[in-house]
């Protein structure tokens, strides 16, 4: 290997882990949608090391219609929730009041892809109607929202 060759090595190198170094910060990062989720609830992460790797999902969802999330709206109350979407993966008390956190799974349209949505029911102080819903994702509202509106 020549000098110049070595040289554009070492550059091609130096250029790849510093790629790598933005790629793997940005990845880190996960901003806050103000659109969708403008009370910045939380939602929790799913954290991967090097072994799990191997598996072909870290979250998964429940395959749904987007159309069926228009029965889901402010004032609903908490039984038609649960007919309407099944039972939520988890249930906390949060800063706005009860919340029922679920992952959603949506066919791409015109695609046999699938999108894993985290969608976010709060309830009202009594814990029985509910405040507001919130999708994690703006992807995830839009889609919902392009299903409502056809289906109307």
């Amino acid at each position: 290997m020549n000098i110049h060759q070595h040289h554009r090595l070492a550059q091609l190198v130096a250029g790849t882990a510093l790629l790598a170094s933005c790629v793997g910060a940005v990845a880190r990062e996960n901003p806050v949608d103000s659109v969708t989720n403008p009370n910045k609830l939380e939602y929790r992460d799913v954290e991967a090391r090097r072994p799990d790797f191997k598996e072909p999902f870290l979250r998964d969802g429940v395959v749904s219609q987007p159309a069926r999330f228009k029965q889901v709206a402010a004032g609903a109350a908490s039984t038609q929730v649960r007919d309407v979407l099944g039972q939520p993966q988890r249930e906390a008390d949060g800063s706005r009041g009860r919340e029922w956190d679920y992952n959603f799974k949506f066919q791409l349209p015109r695609s046999n892809n699938y999108l894993v949505c985290q969608y976010k029911v709060v309830f009202d102080n009594s814990g029985q109607a509910v405040r507001e819903t919130i999708w994690r994702r703006k992807q995830c509202a839009d889609l919902v929202a392009k299903a409502g509106a056809t289906a109307s």
